[in-house]
């Protein structure tokens, strides 16, 4: 006979079909978990319209409300998608696209009235719950999955016929253990699925940084604390006044905007092959191909809409196949959709080789612009003697001057001489200021100038990589000279302190720094136990994102390697054995099996949290019928222990106490409190039972006196 929920358990309603009010709770509840994860990319409506359909399907419950009708229905997803075009523009973008599986998630409980139903929303419930890993994969976000997954599983429990909450999560707790060795074994040996994790993403470019920069624009990035990637170096790790790390070079010059030209531009503005200009594989084709490089290091890199890669000065070679291009910047072969390693040698220093492009393209200038910067170009080249060292030390030592300053909160230039507005007129600015003006001055002497933009510096934390954020963001310069380009920083004649120590030890426009990020934990650096705190979860937010979601091609193929020479191992050194060892360790092995399965289903059977006391009951009168004492038929398993409690010797009131709790357990209405307690009191008897059984059996029990028949 099956026994009844406790009184006021929410279950489903007699017939097997239709749902109770408790039960559209739990799904509600799971759709506002599932909701969580995704509200801090999505929309904050989404809230308002699972809230409207909740409400609706309460008021439908207690019968104010009629069904939701199909023109409802169609009406709600009609105003669902127009809703999404207004906010997205379309529904081409991936934002979009979830939104719409979000919000056909919430409506579907409008129409959910039975088991089915329910199982669907369940189902549609768990595709949602993986889809939120689109959005972000750190530990946070798996975290509350795992917590979402639990309760959706619950809620299949639910629907599946469980009698209470104990009996529901017991079960769920025991499918995510049976689970959790075949998630493993397919993370760790199956290959990842491209087509799922990279879908058309937002245009979004997590280094912050464009192809097009202007006197100021760099200046906004210190604003934002917002990751770039991380690194952790294979060795030497460069002291903080040489991490400049390279993104891309802009060479050609408007009078206002510095701009990045492209391979393919730049073929058909020079008639040149795009084949001098860019290079595919894993090593440099340019420069001194055979030179050892100086720093070696993986990168761990934030989700980018464009594919450039970061390298510390010159990349020499890299562990996957990249695009090198003649500039000494390096591309990937497509833009990351999410969080990627990359694996890269470097030279730490400019590009030691001539732009293909020639000395020409980095001359030019656009014709009469900038007058008075012409013109203080001329005195200080008649001042050094014609000598472009002499010269260019010259106007860095302007910069180092009063009334320039170096600041985070520069003055906007709008004029079309933006270099004359500088240099003659607000006298302020941040590194793209000054880049931008040692450029043009030194291509106004006839020196080859281009701009580099990228990022300086790096926080170190304590395990020894570097995270790298927005603010780290930099300009400088790179000028021709003896048959190499050299790095020229202005910023190190204004700013020193900017060099070694980063954009927070600027003091002018320090209100600046950070102002888009109020609640950014770095601003709680200077507390130490908030650093320490700080650190140890970027830490640990770290090794997850490396270990675990960056696992994955070259990582698994080491690891099923390395699995596949232990076993080749093995299976020689049993070979050498010999034959008989062989099949005395196989027997061994399959005893050691064998006693494991036994043991397991022993505790699995026999666990003091079981709720099943059915289970454990049938268990006994196995154990009961082992021994000589089955069941009659018809008999219940009370009566079956009351029958034997008079010839049980010491077992007999433990027999007599077992059938009054089992009794109670399935015919009383107890409170759920009450009825835990009468477990716990039942799988005591149960083993009080075992041990104090007569061990010698019946016959010779009765011959001691200790059983009388």
């Amino acid at each position: 006979m099956r026994r009844p929920g406790p009184v006021g358990t929410p279950v489903v309603l007699a017939d097997g079909r239709r749902l109770s009010g408790a039960m559209l709770r739990r799904l509600f509840v799971g759709q506002c978990l599932v909701l969580g994860l995704h509200l801090a990319w999505m929309p904050a409506w989404f809230v308002g319209l699972a809230v409207a359909v909740a409400g609706y399907r309460y008021r439908q419950l207690r019968r104010d409300l009629p069904r939701a009708s199909l023109g409802l229905r169609l009406a709600a997803v009609g105003g669902l998608v127009l809703a999404l075009w207004a906010e997205y523009g379309g529904l081409g973008e991936m934002a979009a696209l979830i939104g719409l599986l979000l919000g056909v998630y919430l409506l579907k409980l409008l129409e959910t009235h039975d088991r089915r139903d329910a199982r669907v929303v369940v189902v549609i419930g768990l595709v949602a719950l993986c889809v939120a890993f689109l959005h972000d994969q750190g530990v946070p976000v798996a975290l509350a999955a795992l917590v979402v997954l639990a309760w959706q599983v619950q809620s299949l429990a639910w629907l599946s016929g469980a009698r209470d909450r104990r009996q529901a999560w017991g079960e769920t707790a025991w499918m995510l253990v049976l689970s959790a060795p075949l998630m493993a074994a397919l993370f760790l040996v199956f290959p990842r699925l491209p087509p799922l994790w990279n879908m058309p993403e937002m245009t979004r470019a997590s280094t912050g940084l464009s192809d097009t920069i202007a006197p100021g624009d760099i200046a906004e990035l210190s604003r934002s604390d917002a990751r770039a990637f991380r690194v952790t170096f294979r060795g030497e790790v460069p002291p903080p006044g040489e991490r400049y790390w390279r993104v891309y070079t802009l060479s050609h010059f408007d009078g206002v905007r510095w701009q990045r030209v492209t391979p393919p531009q730049l073929s058909a503005t020079l008639g040149l092959p795009v084949s001098r200009f860019v290079r595919e594989g894993r090593f440099s084709a340019w420069g001194e191909v055979t030179s050892r490089p100086r720093y070696r290091y993986e990168l761990l890199l934030e989700p980018d809409s464009r594919p450039w890669r970061p390298s510390l000065g010159t990349p020499r070679r890299a562990a996957s196949p990249q695009r090198f291009l003649a500039d000494g910047t390096l591309e990937g072969r497509e833009a990351l959709r999410s969080r990627g390693l990359l694996r890269l040698s470097s030279s730490g220093a400019p590009p030691t080789y001539q732009d293909p492009a020639g000395p020409g393209w980095h001359s030019l200038l656009p014709a009469g612009s900038n007058p008075r910067s012409r013109a203080l170009a001329r005195r200080l080249w008649g001042q050094s003697d014609g000598d472009p060292d002499r010269y260019l030390q010259a106007v860095l030592a302007r910069f180092g001057e009063a009334p320039y300053r170096y600041t985070l909160s520069p003055p906007r230039l709008d004029g079309q001489d933006r270099v004359d507005d500088f240099l003659f007129g607000t006298r302020a600015g941040y590194c793209t200021h000054y880049a931008s003006a040692t450029a043009v001055m030194a291509r106004m002497a006839g020196i080859p100038a281009r701009i580099v933009a990228g990022f300086l510096g790096g926080e170190r934390h304590p395990d020894g990589h570097l995270t790298i954020r927005d603010y780290d963001a930099h300009a400088w310069v790179e000028v021709w000279r003896r048959g190499a380009w050299r790095r020229l920083d202005p910023t190190a004649a204004i700013a020193p302190e900017r060099i070694e120590r980063g954009a927070a030890a600027v003091a002018e426009g320090r209100e600046a720094f950070l102002a888009d990020a109020p609640f950014s934990p770095l601003r709680l650096r200077g507390i130490d136990w908030a650093n320490r705190l700080r650190l140890s979860w970027e830490r640990l937010e770290y090794e997850w994102q490396r270990g675990v979601i960056g696992y994955q091609g070259e990582a698994r193929d080491r690891l099923v390697a390395r699995l596949l020479g232990a076993l080749e191992e093995s299976v020689s050194a049993l070979i050498a054995l010999g034959p008989w060892r062989m099949m005395g360790l196989a027997a061994l092995g399959l005893l050691g099996v064998w006693g494991g399965w036994v043991g397991l289903a022993g505790v699995c059977r026999w666990r003091p949290w079981a709720p099943n006391q059915p289970r454990r009951l049938r268990a006994l009168q196995a154990w009961l019928a082992r021994r000589g004492h089955p069941g009659l038929p018809g008999e219940s398993p009370a009566h079956h222990l009351r029958r034997l409690a008079p010839r049980a010797g010491p077992a007999g009131p433990a027999l007599l106490a077992a059938a009054a709790e089992l009794e109670g357990l399935l015919y009383a209405p107890l409170p759920a409190g009450e009825r835990r307690r009468r477990r716990r009191i039942l799988a005591r008897r149960l083993r009080e039972i075992r041990r104090r059984w007569p061990r010698r059996g019946w016959r010779r029990e009765a011959r001691r006196g200790i059983v009388t028949e």
